[in-house]
């Protein structure tokens, strides 16, 4: 999830491969969390709340707040002098380890305790091209109905652009157009290859 798409005064509800999560920024650790979008007591989702003035997750149904760590830190209906019901463990949320890093929000998608530090000895992977200024780049999200294979397999394949985005965008046409759109055959080289990322470079 891009950085510069998310409202740090606001939580954000996104589906990630099949995960309803909720992503916000926790003030008071100076850091993006990401829990499930589900509160531990009537399901609502979490991204429907608010922060509040402490810094804290709050659900929009009964106003159960949450820390950065998943730790529920207020139930307004439980007595003050009653027992500590809100450091029950069944008040707490599912937090996915999560990092920033090419002004990305990364998690790992599993809150299973094993996976805890898993950032510390796996990160994601580094493209600094991204962070380099004299490379320019858009960051944009986009709610597509299909998985991730599909759209990379469309992105690698500029051989359609002529067509599936005539009129939208710009390609050189040839001498010699066989159609209205100008399809040819394209010339390309993968100058760099690794399994994070390739580069190529393509002869209209």
């Amino acid at each position: 999830m891009p950085v510069c798409d998310l409202d740090k005064r606001a939580p954000h509800g996104k589906k990630v491969m099949g995960l309803d999560v909720v992503v916000w920024w926790d003030k008071n650790e100076n850091a993006w969390k990401v829990f499930d979008d589900m509160c531990p007591h009537r399901l609502a989702p979490l991204s429907e709340g608010r922060i509040d003035q402490w810094g804290r997750l709050q659900c929009v149904y009964h106003g159960w707040c949450f820390s950065g760590s998943g730790d529920c830190k207020l139930i307004p209906q439980a007595p003050p002098d009653g027992p500590p019901v809100h450091t029950f463990k069944k008040a707490c949320i599912a937090v996915y380890p999560s990092t920033v890093q090419n002004g990305i929000v990364w998690f790992w998608p599993s809150t299973d305790p094993q996976y805890k530090d898993i950032l510390t000895k796996k990160k994601p992977p580094y493209i600094p091209e991204l962070d380099d200024p004299s490379f320019t780049h858009t960051m944009y999200n986009r709610d597509i109905p299909y998985g991730y294979e599909i759209l990379i397999e469309n992105l690698m394949d500029p051989a359609h652009v002529p067509y599936a985005h005539y009129g939208i965008m710009r390609t050189p046409q040839p001498s010699v157009k066989r159609d209205r759109e100008g399809g040819r055959p394209l010339e390309m080289n993968v100058t760099k290859i690794n399994k994070w990322l390739y580069c190529t470079t393509a002869k209209w």
